[in-house]
């Protein structure tokens, strides 16, 4: 993933702080004026505030992403390593994890591999339950997800938007290890017992992988839209100078 193309810009993965209101409608709330200082550090400093920290949810997250993929039909194409960018608002980025097209139109997706089984059963069971509405008011992460998805269809210009929950079957667990053994970021993976990793018990209830598709709701792209455009008017330049400060 190109990080550079992210220093100081809004990004899909962090969007949602700009969705909330301020005790004025219409106004920006603490989480994105939080947010708009942060990109405006990283616009100061040239660089990002930090780096990705290798946790185990974070490293099995980009290993099951890879795999997930890898069981979606050939439609689809990987692009979780790319930034791209809004065609007209150069300071909003996304990086879709996959893009497919087919009769009904383009549809951007985000996988999720839950490292708890917990979260995986909520999202699977919300979306059973009442789709992508019931996510965003059931799951600590529901809000998120979805503005993510918003802002990558926005990005990508797609109708629809999929949310792609997976957790491997018990029998895929060596497989897996297989695939990463030797591998020093995954070592934990590799000498792990299967009751020390998140799997699904085989011929169970819930299915590996959860394709969750809705069409994003154009009056969504308009106020995202509208949001990132009231923060954008709050970026500094990007490596603007700033004077030495003399203390006496």
């Amino acid at each position: 993933m190109n990080n550079f193309q992210r220093i100081g810009n809004f990004t899909s993965s962090t969007i949602v702080a700009l969705i909330k209101e301020g005790h004025k409608p219409g106004t920006l709330g603490v989480p994105a004026l939080t947010y708009i200082s942060e990109c405006n550090m990283e616009r100061r400093l040239g660089r990002l505030l930090e780096t990705e920290v290798d946790t185990r949810p974070t490293s099995w997250g980009h290993l099951c992403e890879a795999i997930a993929f890898e069981l979606l039909p050939t439609t689809y194409r990987l692009c979780s390593k790319e930034t791209l960018g809004h065609s007209k608002i150069n300071f909003w980025k996304g990086s879709p994890d996959a893009i497919k097209h087919d009769e009904e139109g383009k549809t951007v997706g985000d996988i999720k591999a839950p490292f708890t089984l917990k979260s995986f059963c909520q999202l699977v069971d919300a979306w059973l339950e009442g789709g992508i509405d019931a996510i965003r008011l059931k799951h600590k992460d529901g809000e998120k997800f979805y503005w993510q998805l918003v802002s990558n269809a926005i990005i990508t210009d797609s109708d629809f938007a999929e949310l792609i929950v997976y957790c491997p079957y018990l029998s895929e667990l060596q497989n897996i290890r297989q695939l990463v053994e030797g591998n020093p970021t995954y070592y934990w993976v590799w000498g792990s017992s299967d009751e020390q990793l998140p799997y699904l018990p085989d011929g169970g209830y819930y299915h590996n992988l959860n394709v969750m598709r809705f069409e994003v709701p154009k009056k969504d792209k308009i106020l995202l839209r509208k949001r990132v455009l009231l923060a954008g008017e709050k970026l500094v330049s990007p490596m603007h100078p700033v004077k030495a400060q003399h203390f006496e």
